[in-house]
């Protein structure tokens, strides 16, 4: 492995991708005044340019951020914030790197963090523990970084054991790297394991900006809860997460040997390339205009929506619809429809089997009636639907208040944002079927 993340496969081919870019597009633009076909192979090089532009930020930027912040406990990792990871950055390089630490302390202790904390849900070892980091969260956006950390700490004490099926994360010899990784990277989490796994002998009350496993967990380290320590615990969670989801990654897809592309096939992937940045940034152009949409919602009960009603009696692509769409669905037992509605985060995700798990955990328990008590955005792609359900089960009737979290995503399953049409708010059933579960 590479002491530079810059030389990782992927940046490494898309490097040699540009370069033969460049060939074509110099044989192209020779051309064009005598050729319409040459004319149409520029054309499709209009972005080109910027293109290059912007990959070399974004694969020096890792290593630039690691370089002025892995000894003080932050690394770069996939699901980072690329604007932030420029913005501190360029902090550091003014030498206002205290400024920059803030913003990173801040970024991981707010709502923010929401995105990355969903992300966690497509690792089985960490949905194991949704509710212990939602927990984490919620103490983490009250302040509570007494308890938020000490959590964190043994969530990624847990998680790493599991994945790695022996060692947990703060053991020296466990292997932390993947191929064609930024996160596990050398110089990612193997470094910040080292750094948060020192030793600490004496007691103390100095206050300390790191999350020492040792110190805290042992009790030596008394004067841990503030944001710096919570972040930086927070960041190497979602790392592992990174880190599990790049050994995923290359267990599906093994290496292959590598060949070097005929000018052709460099031509084909650039074109490949171009097409599908420009049909990025107008994604991304169209989220950004919709980003402030979920902020101001705030629906009201038989004012905006009935608290009871048909699907058809609710506006599309909200999340109360589809949460009525899945209880009507739930009262006619059909649980094919409610597995659909099922949020997925693996591949190997089968209908007929969750229908199947489905119907063990709701048969039987017949939904008589719901009412709607309240809707809430809690990210541009999250809502949690507040409702009152009575259910029979064993002639016997409970009422019971549930919430389904919901996430909005397309057909590819990537998250959009409330406001855009075509996507479908599907239900976090962790989050939901333990309360139907309590009625056995």
């Amino acid at each position: 492995m590479s002491d530079r993340i810059e030389d990782n496969s992927s940046f490494e081919e898309f490097r040699n991708n540009l370069k033969g870019g460049k060939s074509v597009k110099k044989i192209a633009s020779f051309f064009a005044p005598f050729s319409s076909r040459a004319k149409g192979i520029l054309d499709a090089f209009e972005n080109f340019d910027e293109i290059e532009k912007q990959f070399e930020e974004i694969s020096k930027s890792p290593d630039q951020f690691n370089h002025y912040f892995s000894e003080r406990g932050w690394i770069a990792h996939e699901s980072g914030n690329h604007d932030l990871i420029l913005e501190c950055i360029a902090l550091a390089e003014a030498g206002n790197i205290n400024e920059a630490e803030e913003k990173l302390a801040d970024h991981y202790t707010s709502e923010a963090m929401q995105w990355m904390i969903s992300s966690t849900y497509g690792i089985p070892e960490f949905r194991l523990r949704n509710v212990l980091i939602k927990a984490a969260f919620e103490d983490t956006k009250a302040q509570r970084y007494y308890s938020a950390v000490p959590l964190l700490l043994m969530i990624i004490d847990g998680t790493v054991n599991d994945i790695s099926k022996s060692k947990g994360f703060f053991v020296e010899n466990t292997d932390l790297t993947a191929w064609d990784s930024i996160a596990a990277h050398s110089s990612g989490l193997s470094k910040l394991r080292d750094i948060l796994n020192v030793t600490r002998k004496a007691t103390t009350t100095e206050e300390i900006f790191f999350p020492y496993r040792n110190g805290i967990l042992h009790g030596r380290d008394l004067s841990y809860a503030n944001k710096y320590v919570a972040g930086k615990a927070w960041l190497t969670l979602f790392a592992i997460n990174d880190w599990a989801k790049a050994l995923k990654k290359n267990k599906e897809r093994p290496l292959k040997e590598k060949n070097t592309p005929t000018l052709k096939e460099t031509f084909s992937d650039l074109k490949d390339t171009i097409s599908n940045y420009q049909q990025h940034k107008l994604k991304m152009k169209d989220m950004d205009k919709h980003m402030d949409y979920w902020k101001d919602r705030k629906p009201i009960v038989n004012q905006d929506f009935p608290a009871q009603g048909n699907e058809a009696d609710y506006e599309e692509y909200t999340p109360e619809r589809d949460a009525v769409r899945f209880l009507i669905n739930w009262k006619k037992n059909n649980y094919g429809q409610m597995a659909k509605q099922i949020c997925s985060f693996s591949n190997e995700f089968n209908i007929g089997k969750e229908a199947g798990r489905i119907r063990k955990v709701f048969e039987k328990k017949n939904l008589k009636s719901f009412e709607i008590l309240s809707v809430e955005h809690q990210a541009p792609a999250i809502a949690e639907v507040k409702v009152k359900v009575i259910v029979l089960f064993n002639e016997t009737e409970y009422v019971k208040e549930i919430a389904l979290r919901m996430l909005y995503q397309n057909e590819q399953g990537e998250n959009m944002v409330y406001g855009q049409i075509g996507g479908i708010w599907k239900y976090m059933d962790s989050f939901f079927f333990h309360k139907i579960d309590m009625l056995d």
